[in-house]
C-alpha cells in the first residue's frame, strides 16, 4: 500500500512504489490520505496563442489510471493498482485498513531521513511506524528507485528474526547481514558470527544469497555508512523499538547527513507484525 499525504507531489513516489511493486510481484493499492486534489496543467489552444488552465478535477483514481498506463517489458509481472481513500487519520484507522486489505507493506515518502524520529504531530511516518503490525518502507525524497538488489539487514545477529530474512527473500537480493551488538552486549567473533549465519539463518530461512557485515566499530553510524559505501546498499531493514537500533542510527538532525540517511529504510513492527502464511505463499 502506497500511503500518499499529498496528492500532488505524489506522482514520482507512485513510479517508485510501482517499480517496487513490480520487482516483488505485489499488487499495489493507493492509499489517499488527505482531502487534496492533483493539479493538472491543461493546455487549451486559441488561435494562435496557447493558454494554460488550472484544473482541479483530478484526483487518486486518475493517478491510478496514469500507473496503469505505464508499459512493462513483454512477459513480465504488472501488478493490478487499486485505491482507497481514507481522511480519518488515526491509529485505529490504519490497522484497520492493513488488515481489511490484507496489506503486508506500507509505503511512504520520506524528506529527509535523518529526522525520522521528529515526534511533530505532522510525522505521519512516526505515527504508522508506531502504530500499525506491518513492515512500513520509508523513502527518501531524492532517492531514485531501479532495483533494490542490495540491502543491508541491521541487527544483532544473536537475535536475527527470520521471519525478516524469510520476508526480505520476495526482493530476490544480495542480504547483507549487517550486526551490531545489542547495547551492553560484546562484539561478536567473527568466526562466530559466520557460523551462526550458514549454518542457523541460512538453513533456516532457506535463502543462499545472504552475507555477513560484523560491526565492532563503536562508531556505529560511521561503519554502517562504510558498509553502504563499499557494497552500493540500496536499502536498510531494522526493527523498531528492538535494541534501540533506531534510536543509534536516527538520534540527531546532522548537518551533513550519513550515507545511510540517503536510502530507503524497511522499518519492522517489534514482536506484533503478522507474519503472513498468505504472504511467504
Amino acid at each position: 500500500m502506497l500511503f500518499i499525504d499529498d496528492l500532488a507531489k505524489a506522482g514520482g513516489l507512485a513510479k517508485k512504489a510501482l517499480k517496487i511493486a513490480c520487482q516483488c510481484r505485489a499488487n499495489l493499492q493507493l492509499c489517499n490520505a488527505v482531502k487534496t486534489k492533483v493539479q493538472a496543467k491543461l493546455l487549451v489552444h486559441h488561435y494562435d496563442d496557447e493558454t494554460v488552465l488550472e484544473e482541479e478535477g483530478l484526483d487518486i483514481t486518475e493517478l491510478a489510471r496514469r500507473l496503469k498506463s505505464i508499459e512493462h517489458p513483454e512477459g513480465s509481472f504488472r501488478p493490478a493498482i487499486n485505491c482507497v481513500e481514507m481522511f480519518n487519520f488515526n491509529a485505529t484507522t490504519i490497522r484497520e485498513t492493513v488488515i481489511r486489505h490484507n496489506v503486508w507493506m506500507v509505503i511512504m515518502g520520506e524528506q529527509r531521513m535523518d529526522q525520522l524520529r521528529d515526534t511533530e504531530p505532522s510525522n505521519f511516518a512516526i505515527k504508522m511506524i508506531n502504530n500499525i503490525n506491518c513492515p512500513v518502507l520509508l523513502i527518501p525524497e531524492k532517492f531514485e528507485v531501479s532495483s533494490l538488489n542490495r540491502v543491508g539487514y541491521v541487527t544483532d545477529l544473536r537475535y536475527c528474526d527470520i521471519g525478516i530474512v524469510k520476508f526480505l527473500k520476495v526482493l530476490n537480493a544480495q542480504l547483507y547481514l549487517t550486526h551490531i551488538s545489542a547495547p551492553g552486549l560484546p562484539d561478536m567473533e567473527e568466526r562466530y558470527a559466520q557460523d551462526i549465519l550458514a549454518g542457523d539463518i541460512s538453513v533456516k530461512a532457506n535463502y543462499q544469497k545472504m552475507f555477513l557485515r560484523n560491526i565492532k566499530n563503536k562508531n556505529i553510524k560511521g561503519a554502517i555508512d562504510y558498509v553502504v559505501d563499499t557494497v552500493e546498499l540500496k536499502m536498510l531493514a531494522m526493527v523498531n523499538k528492538k535494541h534501540q537500533t533506531i534510536e543509534r542510527l536516527y538520534d540527531d538532525y546532522a548537518e551533513k547527513p550519513h550515507l545511510y540517511h540517503k536510502l530507503p529504510a524497511l522499518i519492522f513492527p517489534y514482536l506484533n507484525w503478522f507474519n503472513q502464511a498468505s504472504f511467504y505463499e
